[in-house]
């Protein structure tokens, strides 16, 4: 759903055929309700499967040109509490107390379950097109946003 709400942003800015990129998406495995080992490997499982389908979405048909899954390890020791609210990483998973718990390793390099990445790509350069394209872009949901 909400690579569907950034490719309708994109067209109504007329931007409607630069390729999206999820930059993180993942699950956490510990530390919260929602946060179990089963729901982690299933979420990968399903988003792995959903990107080598090719289904893409409604609004996106061919899917998103490449998806980065945060994170590859876990940040180690639980006892470990780097802000006022005793949390470590959590700022930018959003969710409390499970910003250490996002990897699909333990910090010894173990797998927590098993699912297959083969098949993915490493993406190198970088193109200044794609800087302006991307300035350009955000310049235009800044200014549909204040019309809303």
């Amino acid at each position: 759903m909400m690579v569907d709400a950034v490719v309708a942003a994109m067209a109504v800015s007329g931007h409607e055929n630069i390729p999206v990129i999820v930059a993180e998406t993942g699950w956490p495995s510990e530390a919260e309700a929602q946060a179990a080992g089963n729901y982690a490997e299933m979420y990968l499982k399903g988003l792995v499967t959903h990107l080598r389908s090719g289904l893409g979405t409604p609004l996106r048909k061919e899917g998103v040109a490449e998806a980065y899954i945060y994170q590859l390890f876990d940040e180690g020791d639980s006892s470990r509490k780097n802000d006022k609210n005793g949390t470590t990483g959590a700022a930018t998973s959003g969710i409390t107390g499970a910003g250490q718990h996002w990897g699909i390793m333990y910090p010894n390099m173990t797998m927590k379950y098993n699912f297959d990445l083969s098949g993915s790509t490493r993406v190198t350069g970088n193109d200044k097109r794609w800087v302006k394209m991307i300035l350009e872009l955000a310049a235009s949901l800044v200014s549909v946003l204040l019309f809303l």
